[in-house]
């Protein structure tokens, strides 16, 4: 089986799935043209449209399976789809949130206001629409996703997201630290609710002992070294499911922040350790984590056992290879 990946690399997964499917002996290559300051290059070729294009005809000729991400594909207005079609290859879309999330339906769905998209609700169902004509299977990481995306394919794929568990060590909070590191690293403010956080935590800042950094504009690598000081990182108050950043904030056995909307949680492993919080609540469950140390480390250490039991990339990847098993 050969199989090739892109073009829009999302929180370093392309390079973790590749990695693994090479590990299990696949012939695969992950092709990236989204560079931004967080630097993911591992186990990935990062390039640009154009050189893409030029080798289009003979990846079209050699691989099997094309699993295009983001719902994106390798040429504009996907005009690469009915020729991968035609050649009779299997197609895959891995969407991953803002490139589907429609704004009116996220008003039904979500209790708070999210950012929108890039594009439009119209620009969203004209682009799910024509991929569906030629893409039957699509994966999401959860099942926020599903609503979105559950009218346009024939099937859909819940696949967690991955990590490698051997990149982070476990540096769990201290059970005698009085006085805890709370990281906050949004990549977007508006959507992670880095408003609410930061008033809570001037709030905090009056009568409790801790330190407050936030952490923007690194890359991954320098990024994650500053997550492993850290006893408690808040991850997003508004979305209603978690991201990569909460599990590899877990992964470190860190506590983690955020809110999980009801109906989520309830198609969630009952295990998941993340510390619910909204806005209206962000203050209170932050003044407990920071009252109790030994806390924090039980919560640490249940983070890291979740990751290694849902996570781990070796798990993932055979339900992936599952997933493209079925196509």
């Amino acid at each position: 089986m050969k199989i090739i990946m892109g073009p829009t690399e999302i929180a370093g997964q392309i390079g973790t799935l590749c990695n693994q499917l090479q590990r299990k002996g696949y012939i695969v290559g992950g092709f990236n043209w989204f560079h931004t300051y967080l630097n993911y290059n591992r186990n990935i070729i990062n390039t640009d449209y154009f050189e893409v294009n030029k080798e289009l005809p003979i990846f079209i000729k050699n691989m099997d399976i094309f699993h295009f991400h983001n719902g994106e594909t390798f040429m504009q207005g996907f005009a690469d789809l009915p020729l991968i079609k035609e050649a009779e290859k299997k197609l895959i879309m891995h969407h991953w949130g803002s490139d589907v999330r429609q704004e009116q339906l996220t008003k039904e769905l979500n209790p708070y206001p999210l950012p929108p998209s890039y594009f439009s609700d119209e620009e969203i169902h004209e682009r799910l629409t024509k991929i569906a004509n030629f893409i039957d299977t699509a994966i999401i990481q959860d099942y926020e996703l599903l609503p979105y995306v559950k009218d346009y394919y024939k099937n859909i794929h819940i696949l967690p997201l991955a990590i490698d568990m051997n990149q982070f060590k476990a540096a769990y909070p201290e059970v005698n630290n009085n006085e805890p590191l709370i990281i906050h690293a949004p990549t977007n403010r508006e959507f992670k609710g880095s408003s609410y956080i930061e008033e809570a935590i001037e709030k905090l800042q009056n009568n409790k002992k801790f330190t407050y950094k936030v952490i923007e504009k690194k890359s991954h690598k320098e990024a994650t070294e500053m997550y492993m000081e850290s006893d408690i990182i808040i991850d997003q108050i508004l979305c209603g499911t978690y991201g990569m950043l909460a599990v590899e904030a877990m992964a470190m056995g860190k506590v983690v922040v955020g809110f999980i909307r009801d109906d989520i949680r309830e198609q969630l492993p009952y295990e998941l350790p993340i510390v619910n919080a909204t806005p209206e609540t962000i203050l209170d469950v932050l003044s407990d984590l920071i009252d109790h140390p030994e806390k924090r480390n039980e919560i640490g250490r249940k983070s890291r056992e979740y990751v290694a039991n849902y996570h781990a990339s070796e798990k993932v990847i055979k339900k992936l290879i599952s997933i493209y098993n079925e196509l």
